[in-house]
């Protein structure tokens, strides 16, 4: 016995079922070049981004201290501790091209109210913050070979890890206050500028403005804090 279906038959196969093989047969083809075309597509992309990446370079590190502007309004009794000292460290390296840099960076900053204010029905807190970014810095000397000034450009994204610790006062309702945490994001631009002074080594000056991304009051206190840093950069 045979089990193929058109043996011994002299008519031929009824013509749906031709055109039901071609399509069969042209979805496979099809898919065929999707898999194919998927899998060049992936292939590229890893060779594009193996390529990018290997444009990326880590070789710079760097500490700085300097001043910030706290959280607290333009109010009398704040005026002690309004800024606040700011240490900060990043690490960098080129991006892609050898004008253009990405940044990493961490800093820190407390308020220093250690006592309640002399202020009635007023609670008192004492404010810290870690702010943590994510910068591109621009150097036009690097672009420019006859550019007079050797001061770089750089925008990014800072995010606000903000504590509240409550340090003494009563509210209006006569209430003590509680420990709060809080966090915004920023956008932040400025200027920096290094002057080697002894091999990989230089001198870092940077000066930094914050500007709030939300629009509740407490991303407002952003609007007028900016950051004024020197320090060491170490390039390897």
């Amino acid at each position: 016995m045979s089990f193929n279906h058109f043996e011994g038959i002299n008519e031929k196969p009824d013509r749906s079922f031709c055109d039901f093989l071609m399509l069969f047969q042209r979805r496979s083809l099809i898919n065929t070049m999707k898999k194919e075309l998927f899998i060049a597509v992936l292939i590229l992309n890893i060779i594009c981004v193996n390529t990018t990446l290997a444009q990326l370079s880590l070789n710079t590190v760097s500490a700085s201290i300097g001043t910030i502007r706290t959280l607290f309004p333009d109010y009398s009794f704040y005026q002690n501790y309004q800024y606040s000292v700011y240490p900060e460290v990043q690490i960098g390296g080129n991006f892609l091209i050898p004008s253009l840099r990405w940044i990493a960076c961490w800093g820190y900053w407390m308020d220093g109210v250690e006592k309640a204010l002399p202020v009635a029905d007023h609670v008192t807190y004492s404010y810290s913050s870690h702010i943590v970014g994510a910068r591109f810095n621009f150097l036009p000397a690097k672009l420019l070979p006859h550019w007079p000034l050797l001061i770089g450009v750089f925008t990014g994204v800072a995010h606000h890890f903000i504590s509240g610790k409550y340090v003494g006062g009563f509210g209006y309702d006569g209430k003590l206050g509680q420990n709060i945490t809080d966090d915004a994001t920023t956008i932040e631009i400025g200027l920096n500028a290094n002057v080697q002074v002894l091999g990989p080594v230089a001198v870092r000056g940077e000066v930094q403005q914050f500007f709030p991304l939300g629009n509740e009051e407490f991303d407002q206190l952003q609007k007028n804090r900016r950051a004024y840093k020197v320090g060491l950069a170490f390039t390897f």
